[in-house]
């Protein structure tokens, strides 16, 4: 399990992120979501950490281009890929990435069973069966590029459906003035962590923070292992499956 996924799932039961190595300044103060950047360079990647980003994702066209700019970067950092070939895997792992970020339709097919942690990117206009396939493959998080801003009740449905469907965790683009409000109803749908949208600088990242840092923590009581929502069952299944018992 990738340390980005281990974050992630600690976060969904509302545990502290003390507790798993991250920069000091991440350690200050746990905070309700991870806070990540995308599509930063290697330059830019350690000014993000130190702001208070808990993971970086390095932009690259391919493993070659990301196992160069990995060299000599410290703290929680992956790879976001325009292509993954089955032959740059293991050198994007030996360079020091933890994860990786991918579309489906450039990444190779043997990135699923390797140890490096993936992050898909979806689209929530995605129909029923290609999101719950999604399931089998045990994603770290899927990634929605759409910004949430303002946070209706419909966008709130729209998420909470690709997370249900896919059972992992979300990885959200947000605009830097989304509120504690809107950040805590979007923990709800099965929210994991933020990403602002790319080419946010670490010196952006202030009102971000602070707007994450007032959402109150999760309560672990009576929550389940797996997190603030439920794998919908798909229409047709058998007894296989877990039974839900009416509370009346």
């Amino acid at each position: 399990m990738s340390k980005l996924s281990e974050a992630l799932q600690r976060k969904r039961r509302g545990e502290s992120a003390r507790v798993m190595g991250f920069g000091t300044r991440a350690a200050e103060k746990d905070r309700a979501l991870l806070l990540g950047v995308l599509g930063a360079s290697a330059d830019d990647a350690g000014a993000a950490i130190e702001a208070g980003a808990d993971f970086v994702a390095l932009a690259a066209e391919n493993a070659e281009e990301a196992t160069a700019a990995l060299d000599g970067l410290d703290g929680l950092i992956g790879a976001q890929l325009e292509s993954l070939a089955n032959e740059g895997i293991e050198a994007v792992e030996e360079a020091g990435a933890d994860f990786v970020i991918a579309k489906p339709e450039t990444a190779a097919a043997g990135i699923v069973d390797s140890d490096l942690g993936l992050v898909l990117e979806v689209d929530e206009a995605w129909e029923e069966g290609p999101l719950r396939a999604l399931a089998a493959l045990s994603l770290d998080a899927v990634l929605v590029r759409a910004p949430v801003d303002d946070f209706t009740v419909a966008r709130r449905i729209s998420l909470s459906r690709v997370a249900a469907l896919c059972g992992a965790p979300l990885l959200v683009t947000v605009a830097l003035d989304i509120s504690s409000a809107d950040l805590a109803a979007l923990r709800e749908t099965g929210a994991g962590g933020v990403v602002p949208t790319e080419g946010t600088g670490a010196d952006e990242l202030a009102g971000l923070i602070e707007q994450l840092a007032a959402v109150p923590l999760r309560s672990t009581k009576g929550r389940s292992e797996g997190g603030g929502f439920a794998i919908v069952p798909s229409a047709g299944t058998g007894g296989d499956g877990e039974e839900f018992e009416d509370d009346d």
